[in-house]
Formats: C-alpha cells, structure tokens, sequence
C-alpha cells in the first residue's frame, strides 16, 4: 500500500485516562495481556483484537475482566476496521508484521504505534540499558 508504519516515542501519553487504545494481539507469552492490565488500571479504554477465538483465550480473559476500571472491549477471532481507525495507540504484538494492513489503517487515522516494551521504555523513568544478540547476554550481565 506504499505508507511505512513506524513506532513512536509515546510522551505526551502519561495520562492514559479516556484515551481509546487497541491492543493488536494477547501474545503467547503473555506480553499483551501486560499490557491490558497496565493500561486498563491507568484508565484507558482499551480493545483487545485478537484473531484467536474465545475459547483459546478463556483464562487471559477471564482473569482480564476482573480489573478496576473501565470495561475492556473484546473484538475476538476477527478484527474490526473501527478497532484501528478510533485508536490513539495501538500496543502492536510483536508477532505481527509491521506492513500489516490493519497497522497501516491506525496510522492514517493518526494513532500512534508502540509494544510492550516500548510503553516501558518510554514510561520508565529509571536509566535503562539493554542487551541483545544471539550469545554472551547472561555473562555480560553477570
């Protein structure tokens, strides 16, 4: 379709009260439904889309509802067009590629894109460093 997607530093979102946020995908590790409950207990109205169904997603669903705050929105086994376009942050799964239609939709409609580890990175306010590569991460660490 021709448009880069590109993920944003997040500032000025602090305050995620009210601000609509689809998160693209619970993951398999988990990492998506952090997501959710971080967002959810600051107040955000948060969707979840997923393209696996109810039934696989029981549990995290389940223990999701369960949150303080506002209802999370749950668009399940499919993804809706609207999902994207009235988002101002989508939390993207890194299992999903960045020339993703459904990314590309959120982006001309203005929202901004991030992960997990981005809403961290950008929300933490400690120095932080990382390490990567396929070898010697936990002896560097040590």
């Amino acid at each position: 379709m021709g448009i880069s997607v590109v993920m944003t530093i997040l500032p000025p979102f602090t305050d995620f009260r009210g601000v609509p946020v689809t998160v693209m995908g619970l993951g398999t590790f988990g990492g998506g439904a952090g997501a959710v409950e971080f967002l959810s207990r600051r107040g955000a109205q948060v969707t979840v889309t997923d393209l696996r169904d109810a039934r696989d997603l029981r549990e995290e669903v389940s223990r999701l509802d369960q949150l303080d705050g506002p209802p999370i929105r749950w668009r399940l086994g499919e993804h809706r067009a609207e999902d994207f376009r009235e988002a101002e942050l989508v939390v993207v799964n890194p299992a999903v590629p960045l020339d993703s239609s459904w990314l590309e939709l959120a982006t001309v409609h203005g929202a901004r894109l991030t992960t997990e580890i981005g809403l961290f990175w950008n929300l933490c306010p400690a120095r932080t460093i990382a390490v990567t590569g396929s070898n010697g991460k936990s002896t560097t660490t040590a």
